[in-house]
């Protein structure tokens, strides 16, 4: 299914064109105007700018190729087919890019990513995380379904990396549902495309969000003198917004009934500086065999407690 098209992106978007496409374009255009200098006039620009983009030395707005659609005729589903590269934020760095982005697997994994131990701003996408296997996963995701060329700028930060792309993989992920600024006070569901999509959607998005936010205990019971085993996830939301975070607690527990797998009611289980803590379980072994035979951890450190809870689970009872 579609997601980002051509006319999704930003008015002062930049985008490059193939080359045989890019002068059968401006040549339209010219003919249909009469003058270059006509040309010129109707784009708001000056006709040796018209002559860098017909050469492709230089990338053109997403407003002005909306323009030269209505002037010259040619659709604006045939221009977006030719696209075929993208301006980032440094203005000497192209990416190669084709258009439009489609629903995937993995772009659920960036979504998920960004909700998670990612950020969003109006510069960049960034992601943070202690376990290289997740850094490794996001440059992959992002080279997958966004641009194949893209290499992200890293660094060391409090003991675990971070990775930055650039401004239109921030815009296109931004469409795609990943909130934009801090998380904690913004207003956000899973996006109706994963909540649709198909299983194996579904499944990277969830796999993804408790890679970043999830947690596996095994915890002793005073009452039953008996140890819980528990796969759980939990967020935190401003106080005045938190029936949001209650929402899309909700979409995450009807996706793993989808996939077979009942949790707990979600729940307030605590309070923070910043607003309370929201969250639901996963318990008992048929549930927990589910969850690792369906979605399971990438994330290893959690992949082996949930196998250690899967392994020391009695599950029969012997008489003395």
């Amino acid at each position: 299914m579609k997601l980002v098209e051509l006319e999704d992106l930003p008015n002062d978007f930049r985008v490059g064109l193939k080359e045989n496409f890019r002068e059968e374009l401006f040549s339209s255009a010219s003919r249909k105007t009469k003058k270059v200098k006509n040309l010129a006039e109707e784009l708001s620009c000056c006709a040796d700018t018209i002559l860098n983009w017909k050469k492709g030395k230089s990338l053109i707005k997403i407003s002005t190729l909306i323009k030269l659609s209505k002037i010259t005729g040619i659709s604006l589903d045939r221009i977006e087919n030719n696209v075929n590269e993208m301006k980032s934020r440094d203005k000497n760095r192209k990416i190669a890019l084709k258009l439009p982005i489609y629903t995937s697997p993995e772009l659920a994994t960036l979504v998920a990513c960004g909700i998670g131990d990612g950020n969003l701003s109006d510069r960049q996408f960034s992601y943070f995380n202690k376990r290289w296997e997740l850094i490794d996963r996001v440059i992959d995701c992002v080279q997958r379904s966004i641009s194949s060329n893209i290499e992200p700028i890293g660094f060391e930060k409090s003991e675990g990396w971070e990775v930055e792309f650039p401004t239109c993989v921030a815009k296109i992920l931004e469409l795609a549902g990943i909130p934009k600024g801090e998380k904690i006070k913004v207003l956000f569901d899973v996006p109706n495309w994963i909540k649709n999509g198909d299983k194996e959607i579904k499944i990277s998005f969830i796999q993804a969000l408790f890679d970043d936010e999830g947690w596996v205990k095994e915890k002793f019971n005073k009452k039953s003198k008996g140890t819980q085993r528990l796969i759980g996830i939990n967020m935190c939301k401003k106080e005045n917004i938190i029936d949001s975070q209650k929402l899309f607690f909700e979409s995450i527990r009807k996706m793993l009934i989808e996939i077979g797998i009942t949790s707990s009611r979600v729940s307030i289980l605590g309070k923070t500086k910043n607003g309370k803590s929201l969250g639901f379980t996963i318990s008992n072994f048929r549930n927990l065999q589910k969850f690792r035979n369906k979605i399971n951890f990438l994330n290893l450190e959690k992949e082996y407690k949930l196998l250690n809870c899967l392994l020391n689970y009695k599950r029969i009872s012997f008489k003395l």
